[in-house]
C-alpha cells in the first residue's frame, strides 16, 4: 500500500509522520510520498502532482490489472483534482480516452474500489458525490437519454 499524504507545510501540518514512517518500517505501508503546498522554499505540490509524475503506472496497474483500491480522502476540489489526474493517467497509461478512463472510474466506484471521503461542504452527501462524477469526463455519465419511441 503506498500513501500519498498532501498537506500545506510539513513543520505545521505534517501531524502523524511518525505513524507514517512507524507503518512504513513495519511494512503496512510500502512506500510514504508527501506533497506540500506551502513549504517555505519549495514550489507547490499537491497529491495529483505526485501520482502523476512518481505514481502513474502504478496508479493503472493496481486498478487495471491487480483490482485494487483507491482511498482519496480531503476537500471536494482536492478530491475532484486527484479523480481528473487519475483519469488522464488511466487514459495515458492504459491508451483510452478520457471518457473510457471516466467509464473504468465509474466501474471501480460501483465495485467499491474507488473511494472518497469528501470534507468541507455543507452539501448533504448525495450533492457531494453528484457534484464530483459532474467533474469527471466519462462518457457514461454526460450520455444524454435515449430518445423515446
Amino acid at each position: 500500500m503506498v500513501l500519498v499524504f498532501g498537506c500545506r507545510s510539513s513543520a505545521l501540518d505534517h501531524i502523524y509522520r511518525e505513524e507514517m514512517e512507524q507503518a512504513r518500517e513495519q511494512g503496512a505501508l510500502s512506500q510514504v510520498l508527501t506533497a506540500f503546498s506551502r513549504q517555505p522554499g519549495t514550489p507547490k505540490t499537491y497529491v495529483q502532482d505526485v501520482l502523476r509524475a512518481q505514481l502513474a503506472a502504478e496508479v493503472h496497474r493496481v486498478l487495471c490489472q491487480l483490482g485494487g483500491h483507491m482511498y482519496v480522502c480531503g476537500d471536494v476540489t482536492m478530491a475532484t483534482e486527484v479523480l481528473q489526474t487519475v483519469q488522464h493517467i488511466l487514459a495515458q497509461e492504459g491508451d483510452m480516452t478520457l471518457g473510457q478512463a471516466g467509464d473504468v472510474i465509474s466501474e471501480l466506484r460501483d465495485k467499491n474500489r474507488y473511494h472518497e471521503d469528501i470534507f468541507g461542504l455543507t452539501f448533504r452527501t448525495q450533492e457531494v458525490a453528484l457534484r464530483i462524477r459532474s467533474q469527471s469526463f466519462s462518457l457514461q455519465e454526460r450520455r444524454p437519454p435515449a430518445p423515446g419511441p
